[in-house]
């Protein structure tokens, strides 16, 4: 008796735990079968790149492509003629303490996940993105371009800190926003590329939707 009681209450604690999780990935894996699309037919003249892992995503650009005085300005371009600037955003306690996945704790997962925490816009350069196991690029127009060019410089605050990444060629810098379980690393993606109207996934936390949901 003692034990049936003990197993349905700990049927109940499971349920109560596995329910939110169920329903939110759930909901991310359906919706990207159901992208929002745009309506009209574009000059697609131009191109950026997804770099992405299982957990996290970046936009990138290749040099060769920037004309934006802000982009030539940063630091870690100095010099820099060829190669590519990916753009990431991310939670900030995750970003500076987390070099690897492998360096991940729980506690900070779990914060990043739960409670709106700070977070920070990570810069990359790279000489080449052809060793990296996940690429996705996607062909856009000028103008959709020149709008994720937009976005990206929003979700900057230039006027705070800046913070060593993790190694000479990359930073971080402040950003306005916060990071939680509804607005990811990856739902950041998502709605950079959706106001430049480029068809894709209404909520994207996932990288699988981002990717899935990109032509």
């Amino acid at each position: 008796m003692i034990f049936l009681r003990f197993t349905k209450i700990l049927f109940s604690i499971l349920l109560i735990i596995l329910t939110p999780i169920i329903l939110y990935l759930s909901t991310a894996f359906l919706l990207s079968f159901f992208p929002k699309k745009n309506s009209f037919q574009i000059k697609k003249e131009k191109k950026v790149y997804i770099i992405y892992d299982d957990v996290h995503s970046d936009i990138a650009f290749n040099l060769q492509d920037i004309s934006d005085n802000w982009i030539k300005n940063l630091p870690i371009l100095k010099n820099k003629k060829k190669g590519y600037i990916a753009f990431g955003w991310g939670d900030k306690e995750t970003y500076l303490n987390t070099p690897t996945w492998n360096d991940i704790k729980i506690s900070t997962s779990l914060k990043a996940l739960f409670i709106n925490t700070p977070s920070l816009m990570h810069i990359t350069y790279y000489p080449s993105i052809n060793y990296f196991r996940g690429v996705k690029p996607i062909k856009i127009s000028s103008n959709q371009n020149k709008k994720i060019k937009k976005s990206i410089f929003k979700s900057f605050n230039f006027q705070k800190n800046i913070y060593n990444g993790y190694g000479y060629n990359d930073l971080f810098y402040d950003s306005p926003y916060k990071y939680n379980f509804i607005y990811t690393c990856n739902t950041w993606i998502g709605d950079v590329l959706r106001e430049a109207n480029i068809s894709i996934s209404y909520w994207t936390p996932l990288t699988t939707n981002i990717i899935n949901s990109l032509k």
